[in-house]
């Protein structure tokens, strides 16, 4: 079965949900479930349903890129030994 590729705004989208979800969700407490963090954060954030909600936590993310950066000279020049 072939991946489907998401638009950057939709990996944003579950990148947000998801965190929402790992600080609000307890398993085994019913009052901290993925339906009661959906009902009482998730949805009144985003007015997606319950079941966009479901997919979007099974939505892999890939890391996010770090851009790389130059280095100055002092930081060069910080990093070599002295002798």
């Amino acid at each position: 079965m072939e991946k489907r590729k998401h638009h950057e705004s939709t990996i944003e989208r579950v990148r947000m949900v998801r965190a929402i979800t790992e600080q609000h969700y307890e398993g085994g407490n019913q009052a901290r479930c993925y339906k009661a963090v959906w009902r009482q954060h998730i949805f009144p954030k985003f007015k997606i349903c319950y079941r966009t909600y479901l997919n979007y936590l099974g939505i892999p993310t890939p890391p996010p890129v770090q851009q790389p950066q130059q280095l100055t000279l002092w930081d060069a020049l910080n990093e070599s030994p002295a002798t």
